[in-house]
């Protein structure tokens, strides 16, 4: 996580306020760091997190919102024939804007067009953003049947670090090195933030996060989420991904208590939106020991994507059935009918891909596609004359929505 001063919080670590807090403690760490210089300093190591957190009437009357918002998109998602469907544009597009909020961009459109399998990834940011989406599936399916461990974790950032652009240390494993957090490559001195030095008090805090994670506690899961992202920023476990990961783990704690039944929830969109704001609340809680603004915000982002969601499904159904309604007008069955139902999951096609997924020869998706294009379903946006991919327009800007 890379972050800047703003007005409310200073550029460098307050440890004055760190030292008064009621949720950590200082303490001193030595080393060298990557460039070769020797630092001595201090580092932030939080509490255990509590089996209860005192919160005012306002910030409770925000988790209640968050919690109803996620139960509409929950009752959204119970009647589809097949919801996994939404999961794909959902992990698009919360894959684009988490890597954002790390520094790495691309186009909606272009990872959509690298999910193709006969299209080769054609810059390193996109394969960071691909990485991250299998990353996320492997999450996805592990915690319908698994709990979140540390190998999991590890083996999550393993799998999101494979495409990184720059050298990682410690890659699949808790860190075994000093980070901070600041801009790039400042010194010790220079950090806004120093997460726990990487010794067995590390290693302690995260089996702590761990079982406080998969506890069955009195608590809405919406509050647990917020609590856990804290308390995972704060320990930051390992050398790279702990945003991307951090976000991650709030669809999965969220399915794996029951709130979603699908992760069909983008909550990187908003607080990308909000990036200053988001990093500074989450100090903010290592600085006072105060909840009630972080959860608030968190809430907030919750209710807000959890309604976003909820429309999207209703859009992007409402397009579904008015392409069916069109097909049937039509007397158009067979692999045309058959792209039109999962170009939700797959906005994106090309010819070779319609030949492999259906089963059908080269003729038969090229008559299926032209069709599709006739009648402004699919319009055509490589630009090429040989392996042209095609757009579903409306999903990607449903999708956009989100």
């Amino acid at each position: 996580m890379k972050v800047r001063g703003s007005a409310l919080y200073p550029k460098f670590m307050d440890l004055e306020a760190l030292r008064d807090t009621t949720v950590g403690q200082v303490v001193p760490i030595s080393g060298t760091d990557k460039l070769g210089r020797d630092f001595s300093h201090f580092a932030f190591l939080p509490d255990h997190l509590p089996a209860l957190v005192q919160l005012q009437p306002t910030t409770w009357n925000s988790v209640a919102k968050a919690a109803s918002a996620l139960g509409r998109l929950h009752q959204a998602c119970a009647p589809l024939p097949n919801p996994g469907l939404l999961i794909a544009p959902a992990l698009v597009r919360e894959a684009v804007d988490t890597s954002a909020l790390e520094g790495t961009y691309g186009a909606l459109a272009d990872v959509m067009e690298a999910r193709l399998s006969d299209t080769k990834v054609n810059s390193p940011e996109i394969a960071e953003i691909r990485a991250y989406e299998r990353a996320a599936y492997f999450g996805f399916d592990w915690v319908k049947t698994g709990p979140v461990t540390i190998p999991l974790l590890e083996h999550l950032q393993g799998m999101l670090v494979a495409e990184a652009q720059v050298p990682q240390r410690d890659p699949g494993k808790v860190r075994e090195h000093q980070v901070v957090i600041g801009p790039r490559d400042c010194s010790v001195y220079e950090a806004r933030y120093i997460p726990p030095p990487p010794d067995d008090r590390l290693r302690a805090g995260l089996d702590d996060w761990i079982e406080w994670f998969e506890s069955d506690r009195e608590m809405p899961a919406v509050l647990m989420a917020a609590i856990a992202h804290y308390q995972f920023e704060s320990l930051h476990p390992f050398g790279d991904g702990n945003g991307r990961i951090g976000r991650l783990l709030i669809v999965l704690q969220m399915l794996r208590l029951g709130a979603l039944s699908e992760p069909a929830i983008t909550i990187s969109p908003w607080l990308r939106r909000r990036r200053d704001a988001y990093q500074d609340h989450l100090l903010s809680v290592s600085r006072t020991g105060n909840w009630d603004p972080w959860v608030q915000f968190f809430c907030e982002g919750v209710w807000t994507q959890a309604d976003a969601a909820v429309a999207v499904v209703d859009k992007l159904m409402t397009w579904l059935a008015n392409v069916r309604a069109d097909l049937n007008e039509r007397h158009w069955t067979g692999t045309v009918a058959s792209i039109c139902e999962d170009l939700i999951d797959w906005p994106v096609i090309s010819n070779r891909f319609v030949q492999d997924r259906y089963g059908v020869s080269g003729p038969t998706a090229k008559s299926a596609i032209d069709r599709l294009v006739q009648i402004g379903v699919l319009r055509e946006t490589s630009g090429r004359a040989y392996n042209r991919t095609y757009a579903a327009s409306r999903v990607m800007q449903i999708v956009e929505e989100m």
